[in-house]
Order: C-alpha cells, then sequence, then structure tokens
C-alpha cells in the first residue's frame, strides 16, 4: 500500500505542476497583438461619430441609415471608375494610384459650402505609404486652395487638418473635430 501511495503522490505531483504552467499571453501586458484591422468597423465607427456630432449640432432628422451619412457622399476608391465616376475625379485631383491600395473610401460633405473630408486608406505594401501620403498631401493642399480664399470657418478646419499613418493605414482628416477621428482610427490601428 505504501508504494501505491508513493505513485499516487507522484502522479499528483505531476498532474499539479503541468496544471500550474499557464500560458502567459493571458497575463496583462502580454496579450499577442492583433494585426487585423476591420477597415469596414473602422470606417462605419467614423461614420457614426460623424452621426452623433450632427445630431449634437442639432440636426434633428436621421443621417446615418444604412450606414450611409445622407449630408456627405462617399466614394470607394477601389471600384471601377465607370462604375462610379467621382473614383476617377478623386484620384486624378489626389495624384492617387490606385494599384497601391486595398481599400480606400472618402467620406465628403455633400454641400461646396462645408470643408469636411475624412479619406482613409489601407496600401496593399507598406512600400506604398510614402507615395500614399504624398497624394493626401495633395489633397491637403487642394483644400487649403480651395478655402483660404472662400469661408474663413471652413479654412479653419483644413488648418487643422490631420494626416495619420499607422502600418498600411493611413488617414486624412479636414473635421471640425478632426481629433475625434483620428481617436478611432488609432483605436483600430495601434
Amino acid at each position: 500500500m505504501g508504494k501505491l501511495k508513493v505513485v499516487v503522490l507522484a502522479l499528483v505531483l505531476v498532474l499539479a505542476a503541468g496544471c500550474s504552467q499557464k500560458d502567459d499571453t493571458n497575463k496583462p501586458g502580454t496579450e499577442k497583438p492583433d494585426t487585423t484591422v476591420s477597415f469596414d468597423d473602422m470606417t462605419t465607427d467614423m461614420k457614426e461619430a460623424i452621426a452623433e456630432d450632427l445630431k449634437e449640432g442639432g440636426v434633428e432628422e436621421e443621417v446615418l441609415v444604412d450606414n450611409k451619412l445622407t449630408y456627405y457622399l462617399e466614394t470607394d476608391l477601389t471600384a471601377a471608375e465607370e462604375e462610379d465616376p467621382a473614383v476617377a475625379i478623386w484620384l486624378e485631383k489626389m495624384g492617387l494610384d490606385q494599384a497601391n491600395i486595398t481599400k480606400g473610401l472618402v467620406i465628403a460633405a455633400m454641400m461646396n459650402v462645408n470643408a469636411d473630408e475624412i479619406i482613409v486608406l489601407e496600401a496593399k505594401d507598406e512600400a506604398d505609404v510614402a507615395a500614399l501620403k504624398e497624394s493626401l498631401e495633395n489633397e491637403l493642399e487642394n483644400q487649403d486652395n480651395t478655402w483660404k480664399q472662400y469661408l474663413p470657418d471652413q479654412y479653419e478646419k483644413v488648418e487643422d487638418n490631420i494626416i495619420a499613418t499607422n502600418g498600411k493605414y493611413l488617414l486624412y482628416v479636414t473635421y471640425s473635430n478632426p481629433d475625434k477621428i483620428e481617436e478611432i482610427f488609432n483605436s483600430y490601428t495601434k
């Protein structure tokens, strides 16, 4: 009976030692980073933030319907130019090579008295990021030339423009609260 106790005790100790060896990935600060960014979720959150701002600004009707903002135009920069003529306009205006992006979305104010523009890009490769950033800087120059002579309150938005990059993702924001949009971008890309 003594040998059986020793064997059982040894077995219990081995099992206890095995169970106590935990995977450290569950400890705070040791999580594996999630490198997957949901482009659609990120841009949806941005649209929801804009809709919230419009409501706070006094717009009473529904402004986000079927994930589309009613006061903004959206252009999928990866769409065929034949399907959406706005694609060709944006690509030319920014000097953007469509072959360098996996995903791209422009959210721009529908009325020409509002400078709001939010552009989110996902580069096909990190090597394309510099060229894409240059395209966004071209757009900032376009907006600067347009708004500095037109409406001073809208030009202030252009002056507060944010261009941000993180990995393969780029953000361009001319908006009344650009930090809010950048915060959403950062929450998905960092």
